[in-house]
């Protein structure tokens, strides 16, 4: 059978605040953006000077979004070009572990939906559950295990109202991450790719659970992104999910050293979405085939 391109059928929450939230952000920047970028623990300078910042918000002024309560998330959304591409940025995110619910972690990605984004990066900070893996070391998404106790399409509707009965085999982009690999590799910065595992948090993983997650094939674990990205996948937005690696997971952990190891490995993550950006803001031709 000949291929063919797919349009995966829309999923959605019955909810006006998205709309209300882009309406906040619209005339934060002369041109509409393309592209979003999360910016996880520690990394909101991923972007440093390279983004040309032309109006930023804080999340308290935006409707219906709670103001970030972690450190090394400054709760902010930032408008303007990156590559000379239109893009929002948010510097920090909603997570679970806040006790928002888990519908407040999707409000970022149905956001920048509203919006008319068509691609979003995730990023994060990760424990590493591969012994090989090293603290700095960036890992591209390539799949995800969902760790979490609870689904973030609970309550969301198809466009004919039955249950968001959503395709999840190709969430994370292949063309996207290829590129994101070549990118580093260019900029001599260690990647690697593997399946990130989400858990509720906030508390850090046992040395059971990091043996249970590594026997499922997780490389890397967290405590976000995958709400984001399932949510984005209902949507029909492109992803591009990374992991920074801050820590090896299982063995005493803070939260200042994962902060710490953050904020020394954000000129790979610059070096990344700097050559990444420009291809996620192009018509994508690269959507999975399915045959007819």
């Amino acid at each position: 059978m000949s291929p063919a391109r797919f349009s995966p059928p829309r999923a959605t929450l019955d909810d006006p605040t998205p709309e209300r939230a882009a309406a906040v952000i619209r005339p934060l920047a002369a041109a509409a953006p393309v592209v979003a970028v999360v910016l996880g623990s520690g990394l909101g300078a991923g972007l440093g000077d390279d983004l040309q910042v032309e109006g930023e918000a804080g999340f308290q002024q935006l409707p219906g979004f709670p103001g970030s309560t972690v450190p090394g998330h400054a709760g902010r959304v930032l408008c303007g070009t990156l590559a000379k591409v239109p893009v929002v940025a948010f510097s920090g995110r909603i997570h679970f572990y806040e006790g928002h619910g888990i519908a407040a972690t999707t409000l970022i990605p149905r956001v920048v939906a509203a919006l008319g984004v068509r691609t979003i990066v995730l990023t994060n900070a990760a424990g590493g559950l591969d012994p090989s893996m090293r603290p700095g070391q960036l890992m591209l998404i390539r799949d995800h295990i969902n760790w979490m106790g609870v689904n973030p399409l609970t309550g969301w509707r198809m466009e004919d109202g039955s249950p968001a009965f959503v395709d999840l085999s190709h969430v994370y982009d292949a063309r996207l991450r290829e590129a994101a690999a070549e990118a580093a590799d260019a900029a001599g910065v260690p990647v690697t790719d593997g399946v990130y595992a989400a858990a509720a948090g906030p508390s850090y993983e046992t040395p059971a659970e990091v043996a249970a997650l590594a026997g499922m094939g997780a490389r890397a674990v967290g405590m976000s992104t995958v709400p984001e990205a399932v949510a984005a996948a209902a949507l029909g937005l492109r992803v591009l999910g990374i992991s920074l690696i801050t820590n090896l997971a299982g063995r005493e952990a803070t939260h200042q050293q994962v902060l710490a190891a953050a904020a020394g490995a954000t000129a790979g993550l610059r070096a990344i979405l700097n050559a990444v950006v420009p291809l996620a803001a192009t018509p994508d031709e690269g959507t999975e085939d399915r045959e007819t």
